[in-house]
């Protein structure tokens, strides 16, 4: 089903001096600059599947899709909320030039890596012709006696140009020699996020689900970022155990802030205009055991920022409350190196307490300012809001080559041109609802397969 969205959505104004001196010299030029989004849904890439909380890779025209799920999102205590029916066990290769898609199944696969593959929110990062996975929840063993849920402990790493060609070829034996991969506990989580700093990676929180959801089950958060190295070859991957490293308050879990799992983590430029550090944004859930049981089961509204380097750290920002799409969502970040500026530009998803609709489906589109040089983030909420109730566990796919960090997907702001629409990606899969509620009975939420296309205008006013 083709969606069509509002059609100019604002982001507001950010005004900074000019960098051009007015005739007098004495005075100036000022100058307005906003960011303008228009948001539409593609006539063009209309052959894909409806899925959600999926991998994503490319490699040339290629889209690379892997696990996440085909229904909506889950209600709660529902133990047929996770039904290995709905699991992708597919690996889908799409063709964005011919505009048509092929598979295979994962029973293609290692035997060891056929479940994981079908399983929702593995954490994943794509660093060149490389593509990163680890945990992930889902069905153990489904259609035996023994049939259970887990989060998968398992890091792998995919070949993306031979995964491809064997999916183009059909090839099974092909496709498993695509695919290295190692275990460790260290890795089991599902609902955070995993990238690559320098040679280090580092798995963002989330949680370890363990048993059916909705039955006989446990639950523990990682409340930390484990960071970790590990020992490659063409043929082989090993994890490090001795690199293990944690970033954590060390609070209890009752109050730690690093409880979170189906967050926004993106990657950040620092003050010095070079260095790549993380900021985690929002997240859920606060402890239920809270002694003030209106903070408790409540979302995470502060940024926590991480840095790199022989012993990384974190810093929480306080100062910062963020009000809306606190769940994971497609993303979009720039940088303005000229005024040292980080923006990060969420697309819908779930939490919308900006406008007092409590923490359910959204259409706005948030933009997160931080300013490098003051260190404060300011918020910059779209004049209109998107048209349908989108973008939880979907993804952006960058079409604009011309980044301030590749490696990172980082947009340069300054080689916008001004007054000029550009197309800068495309956003794919995630949830899509009728409503801001999340009821099961009452909105069946189902899984999109629009592709949307974005377009951004650096406007630029001279006062």
């Amino acid at each position: 089903m083709k969606l069509q969205l509002a059609g100019l959505l604002l982001l507001g104004l950010v005004t900074f001096p000019s960098c051009k001196n007015s005739p007098s010299e004495e005075e100036p030029a000022q100058f307005t600059e906003s960011l303008a989004y228009r948001v539409q849904a593609s006539t063009t890439h209309t052959s894909l599947p409806a899925l959600q909380s999926f991998v994503f890779a490319s490699y040339n025209e290629y889209w690379l899709l892997i696990g996440g799920r085909t229904n909506g999102f889950h209600g709660f205590g529902n133990q047929q909320d996770f039904p290995f029916k709905k699991a992708n066990k597919f690996i889908y290769l799409y063709n964005t030039s011919t505009q048509s898609l092929d598979s295979m199944s994962v029973m293609s696969l290692p035997v060891a890596l056929r479940e994981q593959y079908t399983s929702s929110n593995m954490q994943h990062f794509q660093q060149g012709d490389y593509l990163y996975l680890c945990g992930g929840y889902g069905e153990l063993h489904a259609g035996t006696p023994n049939a259970t849920w887990q989060t998968f402990p398992t890091f792998s790493r995919v070949n993306v140009p031979d995964m491809v060609q064997a999916i183009i070829d059909h090839n099974d034996t092909a496709l498993a020699m695509s695919v290295v991969y190692d275990s460790d506990d260290f890795e089991r989580a599902t609902g955070g996020e995993l990238f690559r700093l320098d040679n280090k990676f580092y798995l963002v929180v989330g949680h370890n689900f363990e048993g059916p959801y909705g039955g006989n089950h446990t639950q523990i958060y990682l409340d930390t970022v484990h960071v970790f190295t590990v020992t490659e070859s063409p043929n082989s991957i090993d994890i490090n155990p001795s690199s293990f490293q944690y970033i954590s308050d060390n609070l209890p879990d009752s109050v730690t802030q690093f409880r979170r799992r189906d967050l926004l983590v993106v990657p950040s430029i620092g003050s010095d205009k070079s260095t790549v550090g993380l900021t985690i944004y929002g997240g859920v859930f606060t402890s239920p055991v809270l002694h003030d049981t209106t903070k408790a089961n409540q979302p995470f509204r502060n940024p926590i920022y991480l840095t790199n380097g022989t012993t990384p750290s974190y810093a929480l920002d306080p100062s910062y409350t963020q009000r809306s799409n606190i769940y994971s969502s497609a993303y979009v970040t720039l940088y303005d190196s000229t005024n040292n500026v980080m923006y990060t530009t969420s697309f819908g998803g779930i939490g919308d307490t900006a406008i007092g609709a409590g923490d359910a489906f959204t259409k706005l589109i948030l933009t997160l300012a931080r300013d490098n040089v003051s260190g404060t983030t300011t918020d910059i909420y779209n004049t209109n809001s998107l048209a349908d109730f989108i973008g939880a566990e979907s993804e952006f796919i960058p079409a604009w080559s011309n980044m301030y960090n590749a490696d990172y997907d980082v947009l340069n702001y300054q080689a916008l041109p001004q007054n000029q629409e550009v197309l800068i990606g495309h956003i794919y899969g995630g949830i899509l609802s009728k409503g801001p509620s999340w009821d099961p009975n009452n909105n069946p939420t189902v899984p999109s397969n629009t592709v949307y296309e974005v377009y951004l205008t650096r406007n630029v006013t001279t006062n």
